[in-house]
């Protein structure tokens, strides 16, 4: 996993695969997936990042993204192995917080 930030796009990009997009699904408002020729997710993309003051992640992207279960990721945030921020029912995840897990 790599995490870029490209200045000019203001965007973060979380590459998973470095497979080839074929397929674009946004998630939510400037969050986007990359979907490989497989259907793989490959890449995840943070739009308008530093305009954001919410650049966090679900606990479901997070899963994808290290390839766990989503209980695996509510575990490690119970044991404070991964910080996150609670919001209303939701765990929210720092983006640099999954790429130190990851490395």
């Amino acid at each position: 996993m790599k995490l870029s930030y490209d200045k000019d796009a203001d965007a973060l990009t979380i590459i998973l695969k470095k497979d080839k997009i074929v397929k674009d699904k946004e998630i939510s408002e400037n969050l986007f997936a990359g979907f490989s020729k497989s259907g793989e997710l490959a890449q995840v993309q943070i739009l308008e990042i530093s305009t954001s003051e919410d650049a966090w992640l679900t606990v479901d992207l997070v899963a994808k993204i290290l390839g766990k279960s989503e209980r695996t990721i509510l575990r490690w945030i119970e044991k404070g192995t991964l910080p996150a921020k609670k919001v209303g029912k939701e765990y929210k995840i720092r983006p640099e917080y999954v790429d130190e897990l990851a490395s």
